[in-house]
């Protein structure tokens, strides 16, 4: 997901796409394409829109010489990222990785993927651990609820999650968010697995964030 306006950025996303944000003096996301690959990824679906022309130049020179596939969906009206990936849903493989275009972690996909198969659910989210986190776990510790007063251990949603694209088959409502209709409809109805972020991932979210990931992003392998 790479079509955010970075707002939180102020003057830093004018006249550049949040992604493509320079850390030391390369672009943002060509580290996490870089993390994505030594992962295991072959193919690669990007949703663009704000200043999706200086992505899709970056995009171009990245996998000109690598062996990898990849495919461009615009979102051009804007239409958040519920909308906007149900729409080019069936132009993607059923099993997928998603992941926000500013957020980096060491956790190992291919291991957690396994882990999603076996899970036999159709959706596995990462969670990080987090004092006011709206989730808890199962007494079983295998699938999420919503926190209650009664959980000493709470969670909030870390971004990353695995998909089978199954769960928008028949969905009539529409929602802004992908997280709206995980978290405020399907899960109501189905269950939904986790994996856990021990560590905060390595964001250029925040003027903050951007000094901690210069900081910080050489030691993810």
């Amino acid at each position: 997901m790479a079509g955010g306006v970075g707002s939180r950025l102020g003057s830093i996303t004018k006249k550049i796409p949040k992604p493509i944000i320079r850390i030391h003096n390369k672009p943002y996301l060509e580290y996490l394409l870089n993390w994505l690959i030594s992962n295991g990824f072959k193919k690669f679906y990007f949703l663009l829109s704000y200043k999706n022309e200086k992505i899709k130049i970056f995009l171009a020179q990245f996998f000109l010489k690598k062996n990898l596939k990849y495919k461009i969906f615009l979102d051009k009206k804007r239409s958040g990222t519920f909308s906007a990936l149900k729409e080019h849903i069936q132009k993607i493989d059923r099993f997928f990785f998603y992941t926000n275009a500013d957020e980096i972690s060491k956790i190992k996909i291919k291991d957690l993927f396994l882990k999603f198969r076996k899970s036999k659910s159709k959706i596995m989210c990462g969670l990080l651990k987090s004092k006011k986190g709206k989730f808890a776990l199962d007494k079983s510790n295998q699938l999420i609820k919503y926190a209650s007063k009664g959980d000493k251990i709470t969670f909030k949603d870390c971004g990353y999650k695995f998909i089978d694209k199954q769960i928008f088959k028949n969905v009539k409502k529409r929602y802004n968010k992908l997280e709206e209709f995980i978290y405020f409809d399907y899960l109501k109805k189905n269950k939904v697995s986790y994996f856990l972020v021990k560590e905060k991932p390595l964001r250029i979210d925040t003027a903050l964030d951007i000094k901690r990931t210069k900081n910080e992003i050489f030691k993810i392998k």
